[in-house]
């Protein structure tokens, strides 16, 4: 395996079966390491952060990024895509839109919504979590 991470035990076979079912959802012939990834989903996620942490940490544990002790971490991950996906949605509705318009003293002035705020607050912690479990491409080189 490439890049900084070291293979772990059971899950050398994870690469070797990504490239060659390119991206397919295929379940790897270690069923308890992605049994014990889909045991230990917190029970404090709501129904769309678990649905992340099926989706995701099942996928992180088949290229052995995932360890038992890194649950917490894995957890707030799922909270933070959930709730930018929830934002965007949002954000995205044109009844709400990115930006709104007041009016006052100095005449019109168009400001951006707090919730556009806080997306941007949230990738940048979406993107240093995503770095330190290596996955973007430029940490899995």
């Amino acid at each position: 395996m490439a890049g900084r991470y070291k293979v772990v035990a059971g899950t050398e076979h994870a690469e070797d079966s990504a490239s060659q079912t390119a991206g397919a959802h295929e379940v790897s012939s270690d069923d308890s390491l992605l049994t014990e990834v889909l045991d230990a989903c917190p029970v404090s996620l709501t129904d769309a952060e678990k649905q992340i942490w099926q989706d995701d940490v099942t996928e992180y544990a088949r290229i052995g990024r995932f360890k038992k002790h890194y649950v917490r971490f894995f957890s707030e991950y799922c909270v933070l895509v959930a709730r930018m996906e929830r934002t965007r949605t949002f954000l995205d509705d044109e009844a709400n839109g990115w930006k709104y318009t007041t009016e006052g003293r100095n005449g019109e002035q168009h400001k951006t919504r707090p919730e556009a705020s806080q997306y941007n607050d949230d990738w940048r912690k979406l993107n240093s979590l995503i770095n330190q479990i290596g996955g973007s491409p430029a940490t899995d080189q």
